[in-house]
């Protein structure tokens, strides 16, 4: 199986869950295709800004499948999440603080082309949904 880079420093199996991965591995293009490319865009800058990043980690024996893509066979699907979609990742920095890089984003959203965080979590939770208003959209879960 390959591991395809799609930045500098993310990779497609940070994003895609692992059963998912394999059935596409021949087809990387179709996985890539089911990724907003605004949301790899404002994890590499939170990734240039922040240090390290785990999104998914099961390439590299990690637990995290779900962090990234969601399917039905997920425990944390929901057909409206923004992750269902492509378009949201939960991220853990090791050397920032969830809260540091929330506070970052709060300031600088349009930059990075984030419209929602989720807040009063342990992770990052950043998404690019359409959001028709001009304040990012902070949600609590």
């Amino acid at each position: 199986m390959t591991r395809y880079k799609l930045t500098r420093n993310l990779y497609l199996d940070e994003y895609i869950p692992e059963a998912l991965y394999k059935k596409y591995a021949n087809r990387l293009h179709i996985l890539v295709g089911l990724l907003d490319k605004e949301l790899v865009k404002s994890d590499q800058l939170l990734r240039d800004k922040f240090g390290s990043v785990t999104i998914n980690d099961w390439w590299t024996g990690g637990e995290r499948n779900w962090s990234g893509i969601r399917t039905a066979k997920s425990p944390y699907y929901s057909h409206t999440s923004q992750h269902t979609y492509g378009r949201a990742s939960d991220k853990i920095f090791r050397d920032a603080s969830a809260d540091k890089v929330r506070e970052y984003i709060k300031k600088h959203y349009v930059e990075l082309g984030i419209s929602c965080i989720e807040d009063n979590v342990g992770w990052v939770h950043s998404d690019t949904r359409w959001w028709h208003g001009y304040e990012l959209l902070i949600v609590k879960p």
